[in-house]
């Protein structure tokens, strides 16, 4: 059974003090504390499937790349192929920047059938909105609060529930956790 993780990016250096453009925001030494945390958290044994993750997908922007390459780098070396070559490499996806349901819909279909587990790290609002689509369509009219480092984990029968572009309803989060403040598990 593949799992699924959605990912908000870690704290970020506002950007007022970054001195630069929202793409180009840097994550805080708070934020890579919490990428770290989440990478530890995921490489645990602490849910089923996240340490067979070998599918890493992220946003082009800096922070969500920057958390991504973190967290990869603290998983074990799990890659589909299985020949053990290392941990997963970060793939961009430009369309997760400023990308909504359908775009990240478009991402999950990059995902390879024989993927065992796969990170996508984007922003908010919408990862919020995804986790919320993929569990019940919207019909809810709720989201779950998706702070900075935050991770909605789902169990999937096939990476075929995914299939695009209607989502809505594919699955349900075993987990929904962030790591702000917290140590890993």
């Amino acid at each position: 059974m593949p799992c699924l993780v959605l990912a908000r990016h870690a704290h970020t250096v506002p950007a007022i003090d970054a001195g630069t453009n929202d793409f180009d925001r840097p994550l805080s030494n708070a934020g890579l504390a919490q990428a770290r945390r989440m990478g530890e958290f995921l490489a645990s044994a602490a849910v089923p499937g996240t340490r067979d993750i070998d599918t890493v997908i992220a946003s082009p922007a800096l922070r969500t790349r920057t958390t991504a390459e973190v967290v990869a780098g603290l998983l074990p070396a799990s890659p589909a192929d299985g020949a053990g070559s290392g941990t997963p490499e970060v793939r961009t996806d430009d369309p997760l920047y400023g990308g909504w349901i359908p775009e990240w819909a478009e991402a999950l279909l990059t995902i390879p059938a024989q993927s065992a587990g796969a990170l996508i790290v984007g922003h908010q609002p919408t990862v919020s909105a995804v986790v919320a689509h993929l569990t019940d369509g919207g019909a809810s009219g709720t989201e779950p609060g998706f702070p900075p480092s935050s991770i909605a984990v789902f169990r999937l029968e096939d990476w075929a529930q995914l299939g695009a572009p209607d989502i809505a309803g594919a699955a349900r989060p075993e987990l929904i956790r962030h790591f702000k403040d917290q140590p890993a598990a």
